[in-house]
C-alpha cells in the first residue's frame, strides 16, 4: 500500500483489514540540539517490521535487576529493536477504509529513561483501528540524550511528532482536527509538561493520561537549567571530559554510562525528568496553573491500585480534577484500575492497565480470562468514545460521570464493578499496596 504525503510516498503493509506503517521518520537531530523536520523523500518503505528506539539501559548493559528485569520480561520479551541516538520515528495503524477518522497519538512511558513505541502491550495494536480510529505510536529521545542541561529534547521531539501528524494524517484518511493525545507514566507526564505552555493549542483537542497525569508537588518540581548545571558538571567529570565540547563528542555509551551512574549516586528525581527551560516548560507548573496559562482540554486521568509512588500518582490526578471543577474547566474523567492480573506475580502494578487499554493480550505470557477480555473491551470502548466525542460515555456502557462538586469518584475498573470508587477507598487501596502488596517499582 502506497500513501502520498507532503513528505513523499510512504509504503505500508496490509494485515487483514488493517494498514500498518512502521518507523516513519518525522525529524532529524544532532546531539543535544532541537529536532528539525525530516526533509522530503522520494519514497520511504514503512512496510518492514523493524522497530526503532532510543539508546537506553538494555543498549549498554545486559544485567537487569528489580523493576528493569520485571518490565523487560513483561513488555519486551522476544522482541528486538534497532537502538539509535536519534529515534524520531512513528508507527501508524489504521483500517483500510479510513476516511476522516479521528486520531489517537500514544506517547510511551519508561521514566524518561527507557521504553519503545513497540512494547508488547500497545505496539501495533489494532483495537482502535477496529473502532474507526487511527493509532499513532511515537518514539523520541530519552535519558541523557533528552535531558542534557534541561534542554528537554525529548519533549521537543514529541511536539514535532504531533505537528507531523497534524500536517500529514489527512493523507492516511485521518482528521487533523480530531487528534487526542494519550500517554502512560513518563508519557503522561510529558503530555502534562506540554500542556503548561499551550504549545499544543490548535494541535490536539483532548488527552488521556495513565499513571502520570496532574501536577507534581513543588518538592518534586522540575529543576531550572541553572539548578541542573552542578549535576551535569558531575556527569562530565564522570565521563573524564575536560569540558562540554569534549563531552558532546564522546561515544554514546560513555555519555549514557556517565549520566546513569551519576544519577544513581545518589538517586535524584530532579536529574531524571525534564526541566524548566523557559520555553517548552516556561515556569514552575504551579505558577502556570495559577495564572491560567496552561491548555485547558477535556481529559481522562487514570491510576492503578499498585502504582508507582501510589499516593503521589493518585493525588496528582485527583487534585487536577478538583482544580478544573473549581475553575469551571473542561471535564476530567478519572479511573482507578484495580484488576489483579492472572499469573500470580504482582497485582494491578504500574503499567498493568496498558494490556487492557490496547488489547494485545495474545502477546502476553499471562493466562488472561474472559473477565479480562470483557474488561479490555469496556475500557477501549470508553477511550474510543472519548477520542471521537470527548466524552467516554456511549451505548452499552455503564455511566461514567466526570469529576464534579457532586461526584468525587473515579470509575472503578476491576472486572467486577460497574460503578465508582470514592477517594477514601482509592487512598486506602494505594496505602495497602504501598506497604503490603508492593509492586515492581
Amino acid at each position: 500500500m502506497i500513501i502520498e504525503t507532503k513528505c513523499g510516498k510512504i509504503i505500508g503493509r496490509e494485515e487483514d483489514e488493517f494498514l500498518i506503517f512502521t518507523g516513519i521518520p518525522y525529524a532529524v537531530t544532532r546531539r543535544f540540539e532541537k529536532p528539525e523536520p525530516y526533509p522530503p523523500f522520494m519514497g520511504y518503505d514503512a512496510s518492514k517490521k523493524e522497530e526503532y528506539a532510543c539508546f537506553q539501559y538494555g543498549s549498554f548493559r545486559t544485567q537487569k535487576v528489580g523493576a528493569e528485569d520485571f518490565y523487560s520480561k513483561e513488555f519486551y520479551s522476544g522482541k528486538t529493536f534497532t537502538f539509535e541516538e536519534s529515534p524520531m520515528r512513528l508507527d501508524i495503524i489504521e483500517r483500510k477504509e479510513s476516511d476522516h477518522d479521528p486520531v489517537l497519538i500514544f506517547v510511551h512511558g519508561g521514566g524518561f529513561e527507557t521504553g519503545t513505541a513497540g512494547d508488547l502491550p500497545y505496539g501495533e495494536s489494532t483495537e482502535y483501528a477496529r473502532r474507526g480510529i487511527i493509532l499513532v505510536n511515537l518514539s523520541y529521545r530519552l535519558n541523557v540524550f533528552s535531558l542534557f542541561e534541561s534542554g528537554n529534547y525529548g519533549l521537543q521531539d514529541i511536539l514535532m511528532g504531533i505537528r507531523w501528524v497534524k500536517e500529514n494524517i489527512a493523507s492516511f484518511g485521518g482528521d487533523p482536527e480530531k487528534i487526542v493525545l494519550m500517554g502512560q507514566s513518563a508519557g503522561a507526564m510529558s503530555i502534562m509538561d506540554l500542556l503548561y505552555t499551550k504549545k499544543l493549542e490548535g494541535l490536539i483537542r483532548g488527552a488521556v493520561t495513565m499513571s502520570g497525569g496532574g501536577m507534581v508537588p513543588k518538592i518534586a518540581r522540575p529543576w531550572t537549567r541553572e539548578e541542573s548545571l552542578p549535576f551535569w558538571k558531575r556527569v562530565m567529570e564522570k565521563a573524564d571530559a575536560k569540558d562540554e565540547e569534549e563531552f558532546r563528542k564522546l561515544p554514546a555509551g560513555v555519555i549514557w554510562n556517565a549520566w546513569f551512574e551519576t544519577s544513581r549516586d545518589p538517586y535524584d528525581l530532579h536529574a531524571v525528568q525534564p526541566g524548566i527551560d523557559g520555553d517548552v516548560i516556561p515556569k514552575i507548573p504551579q505558577e502556570a496553573v495559577k495564572e491560567g496559562s496552561y491548555l485547558d482540554i477535556p481529559m481522562i486521568m487514570g491510576v492503578t491500585s499498585q502504582d508507582f509512588m501510589p499516593y503521589l500518582i493518585y493525588d496528582m490526578s485527583y487534585s487536577w480534577a478538583k482544580l478544573h471543577v473549581k475553575n469551571n474547566g473542561s471535564p476530567v474523567y478519572g479511573y482507578f484500575f484495580d484488576r489483579e492480573l492472572p499469573g500470580k506475580r504482582f497485582k494491578a502494578f504500574h503499567g498493568s492497565d496498558l494490556w487492557y487499554m490496547f488489547g494485545n493480550m495474545e502477546r502476553s505470557w499471562r493466562p488472561f480470562e474472559k473477565k479480562d477480555y470483557d474488561l479490555k473491551d469496556q475500557m477501549i470502548n470508553y477511550v474510543a468514545n472519548f477520542v471521537k466525542t470527548l466524552d467516554p460515555n456511549g451505548e452499552g456502557l455503564p455511566k461514567w460521570p466526570s469529576i464534579s462538586s457532586s461526584n468525587k469518584g473515579f470509575r472503578h475498573f476491576n472486572g467486577e464493578s460497574e460503578g465508582l470508587i470514592s477517594p477514601w477507598k482509592c487512598r486506602f487501596k494505594e496505602y495497602k499496596s504501598f506497604l503490603i502488596d508492593k509492586g515492581p517499582m
